[in-house]
């Protein structure tokens, strides 16, 4: 019998080493994240088991069916002087046997190999559902911890803007500034506060996603950020790495069960043989019997049975290579757009970044100069400020999206948790 218990220990002792310091900070790591989402999947946790189970049929197949225990009466006469007697007539007796089926080592062998084939699979998927778990749970991190900065930048803008409005209000209670003025400041910062209100929502939206994947309630992340503003590998790299991908490997699983079935089908005309011994109890006046019989299988009709199903196994067989080789394609698509959507975004995010919002903090500086030498009003001041917090969010997004895009092309491939 055959029981992996080495897999599941590991995340155990992965998951002991970060959830100390987890549970009391309420903030999670890059790399304790993945850790918890490891640990968490239920998915993965039933990859594992049906992997156990195929590995253990494919130890059974390679034995011997079980034998079989024989018995009874035998030739009971049912007519004339000596009807229901059992010790009257010569050829009836009492028979106890044993019956042993011998499969040919080689189906038994065929059919192990098959079995060990589709756990070869079923192993490779789980680096599937590891690469697609730890793609969302980056992905959800790293919603997290850019939704928080956004919202903290775009708290002070508010805050700012809230306490030059306390002092507007002042000045009107002492006559030296129209009220008109403080209400349109006041409209433009409950517009300002809309925004925040959006913000939080982000931050709310990403903590629920992340405890989803990880059964962990984080309130913030901690640790570095992630270089995402780069790809994580040159281009070219990441182009020799499709066939690598836990997918690809998967299918390519998948095209050796059906190399492992067709060869299974070959042998399948191999008879069977069963072999019986026997011992028979006979009357007293009569000497007791024993003997031995054979069964042997007849394969009579092989080009309509065996032939038929072997020829069906090797077209599947070649199906299955075709859809690798489509899916590989498929997959070289699916990375050319990753690609230029990253590029799209990078570019996106530095116009934010390096153009949008040093324009948008001259223009606030120099309203804000104009406003404190009595040359502008609070208004045009807290308008450049809505402006600019308008590019901050817009600016986080465009972050988000790139930061997206990246863990996606990060985590083609699963990566192994690190201690």
């Amino acid at each position: 019998m055959t029981i992996i218990i080495s897999h599941p220990l590991r995340v155990g002792w992965l998951l002991l080493a970060c959830w100390a310091p987890v549970s009391q900070a309420a903030e999670l790591t890059l790399q304790q994240s993945l850790t918890a989402a490891e640990g968490y999947s239920a998915e993965l946790s039933a990859n594992r088991h049906q992997v156990n189970a195929l590995q253990n049929m494919a130890d059974s197949a390679m034995q011997l069916p079980d034998p079989k225990l024989k018995f009874g009466i035998e030739n009971v006469p049912v007519q004339g002087g000596n009807a229901q007697r059992f010790t009257r007539e010569g050829m009836t007796m009492g028979r106890i046997g044993i019956m042993q089926d011998y499969v040919s080592g080689t189906k038994r062998q065929r059919k192990a190999d098959t079995l060990r084939a589709e756990a070869s699979q079923t192993d490779a998927g789980s680096a599937t559902i590891r690469a697609r778990l730890q793609q969302q749970t980056a992905q959800a991190w790293l919603a997290l911890a850019l939704s928080r900065q956004t919202l903290s930048d775009a708290s002070a803008l508010v805050t700012e803007s809230e306490r030059q409005i306390a002092t507007q209000y002042a000045a009107v209670a002492g006559g030296g500034t129209p009220a008109s003025g403080v209400l349109d400041a006041r409209l433009t910062l409950l517009s300002m506060q809309d925004r925040i209100s959006e913000a939080q929502r982000d931050v709310a939206v990403a903590q629920a996603r992340l405890a989803q994947l990880t059964g962990l309630s984080a309130t913030d992340t901690a640790g570095a950020m992630p270089r995402f503003e780069r790809l994580p590998a040159d281009s070219d790299v990441l182009r020799q790495a499709i066939r690598q991908h836990p997918e690809v490997l998967q299918a390519s699983r998948e095209a050796d069960v059906a190399k492992a079935r067709s060869a299974q089908s070959a042998v399948a005309a191999i008879p069977d043989v069963g072999v019986e011994v026997y011992y028979g109890k006979r009357a007293d006046d009569y000497e007791d019997l024993a003997g031995v019989m054979f069964t042997v299988d007849l394969p009579l009709f092989r080009a309509q049975r065996q032939d038929k199903d072997y020829a069906a196994d090797v077209s599947r067989s070649m199906e299955a290579n075709d859809r690798l080789t489509l899916l590989i394609r498929d997959h070289q698509a699916q990375l050319d757009t990753l690609l230029a959507q990253y590029q799209a975004a990078q570019a996106q995010w530095q116009r934010q970044q390096r153009q949008v919002i040093p324009l948008q903090q001259q223009r606030v500086s120099l309203l804000l100069a104009q406003y404190r030498s009595g040359k502008n009003d609070l208004s045009a001041v807290l308008e450049a400020r809505r402006a600019l917090l308008d590019s901050r969010l817009s600016a986080g997004k465009a972050a988000r999206e790139l930061a997206q895009i990246w863990a996606a092309i990060r985590y083609l491939t699963p990566q192994e948790s690190m201690q």
